[in-house]
């Protein structure tokens, strides 16, 4: 509650009170979480180059897409075995370093895999690069919230997300127009190589903000000081889940998480098989140039967050994002048994596609938000390597079953199947989560009150 409710200026200008807002809570981030971002920009540029080319490398090598399904599920499996892990020795050997450990083995893994036409290393690499990845994703989300205030979280999550977007995109652009120039003169396998080589270099400059961070984490992880826990952090599950406070919440999390993994994993990590071997057979450049559209509508979209988290419940948002998703999934799905092929038809895949990446991947600075305020500071990397665990595993099983369903030239089903599993996770996590962000605002409501009482100030309502 404040008094610029009640300010004329606010209600006469809302969308300039919330740019200057905006602007002004991210020159307070701190030094740390500027350079989370800068991290970012670099880290993900490579991904977004991966994104558009590497199954599409593995095709012109000679492979089929059922090698290509084997080795994403080969890498989701191994995700799953090593995330608990992973996540472990997050919460042992802190944050930072495991940025630059899991992001340094990660680039070497990547630059490795684009140099080798070996079929061995190709299905060998996802297994070995899995538990740096992990190492990596579970202490993300964490370091954030270590190293951000409540009242600026949101604007935190949304801002990294954006540029890592952003990034992102221009990876995808680059790798969608840059073999362009070199097929001609080295062939298309050493075209595509020649495409990730920018990404790969700035994911290795990206170690270098991850370096100079300084570890805040001791101030919400007291056993860093060797002080020793309070009750309300106090061990309530025995063996290596001790640090866990919250089962109940985190089981929600996990299945939720695993029903959106099986959605999809049915479709997005061959999407670019979908554009280039289905109905539309679109072109390096063409894929390159949609991805690269559709990471900065995500990027647009993502900043524009902490509008829905101002005038709506966390949870509601969250959902809201995810049921607008669905006619854009089920667009790609059935327009090309309308349509067959053609320009109009890529015209609106496209369209499609861009629809359901701004509005679903919304959710995602929302969803990382509100898990981390509702976790304890030692639970959240575990719980975390948890959901990846569990999220990886049913992943493997829909990216091995989609990809046969693909290979026999049925790109159809698969759509359907994240549309489905879409809907029931959001239902699920909507009808169990709304009540605890409710509970949580009545008892911030309750404390500000109870504040205000004791200091004599009265707060305009």
């Amino acid at each position: 509650m404040n008094g610029s409710q009640n300010n004329p200026a606010t209600k006469a200008n809302p969308v300039g009170v919330f740019v200057r807002d905006y602007i002004a809570r991210t020159r307070e981030f701190s030094r740390n979480a500027n350079l989370y971002v800068l991290h970012v920009i670099g880290m993900d540029m490579i991904h977004g180059s991966f994104n558009v080319l590497f199954n599409l490398y593995l095709l012109a090598l000679g492979f089929d897409v059922k090698f290509v399904g084997l080795r994403l599920t080969i890498g989701f499996i191994a995700s799953a075995v090593t995330a608990v892990p992973a996540g472990l020795v997050s919460d042992r050997i802190g944050r930072k370093a495991s940025f630059v450990l899991g992001d340094g083995i990660g680039a070497i893994v990547a630059l490795v895999m684009i140099h080798t036409q070996s079929q061995a290393i190709l299905l060998a690499g996802p297994a070995f690069g899995a538990f740096f990845s992990n190492l990596h994703h579970t202490s993300e989300a964490a370091f954030m919230a270590e190293n951000s205030e409540p009242s600026e979280r949101i604007h935190l999550f949304s801002v990294a997300g954006s540029f890592r977007t952003l990034s992102a995109m221009a990876g995808a652009l680059i790798a969608g127009l840059l073999p362009l120039m070199f097929i001609d003169d080295f062939g298309e396998v050493n075209a595509y190589r020649w495409a990730t080589y920018g990404g790969l270099a700035l994911w290795f400059l990206s170690l270098i903000p991850a370096l100079m961070l300084h570890s805040e984490e001791a101030v919400e992880r007291p056993e860093q000081e060797g002080a020793a826990p309070t009750p309300k952090q106090g061990r309530n599950v025995g063996g290596l889940f001790a640090d866990i406070k919250h089962p109940k919440r985190i089981a929600y999390f996990v299945f939720t998480s695993a029903l959106i993994a099986v959605g999809t994993a049915a479709v997005i990590p061959l999407l670019n098989v979908v554009f280039h071997e289905g109905h539309l057979h679109a072109g390096e450049g063409e894929i390159g140039v949609l991805f690269g559209v559709g990471e900065l509508a995500l990027a647009a979209a993502t900043l524009a967050v902490p509008i829905l988290a101002a005038r709506m419940l966390k949870v509601d948002a969250i959902a809201l994002t995810r049921v607008l998703a669905l006619p854009f999934i089920l667009g790609m799905g059935l327009i090309p048994l309308v349509l067959g092929d053609g320009g109009v038809l890529l015209a609106l895949m496209g369209l499609a596609y861009l629809g359901r990446t701004a509005v679903f991947r919304m959710s995602f600075p929302l969803d990382d938000a509100f898990n981390m305020s509702v976790l304890e500071a030692r639970e959240r990397a575990t719980g975390t390597g948890i959901e990846i665990a569990v999220s990886s595993g049913v992943s493997a099983l829909a990216i091995f079953i989609s990809s046969r369903i693909m290979d026999s030239g049925d790109f159809t089903t698969p759509f359907l199947i994240m549309a489905t599993f879409y809907l029931v996770s959001t239902l699920i996590y909507w009808q169990f989560f709304r009540p605890i962000e409710l509970d949580s605002l009545e008892e911030e409501l309750a404390s500000d009150v109870e504040t205000d009482d004791a200091t004599g100030v009265t707060i305009a309502d």
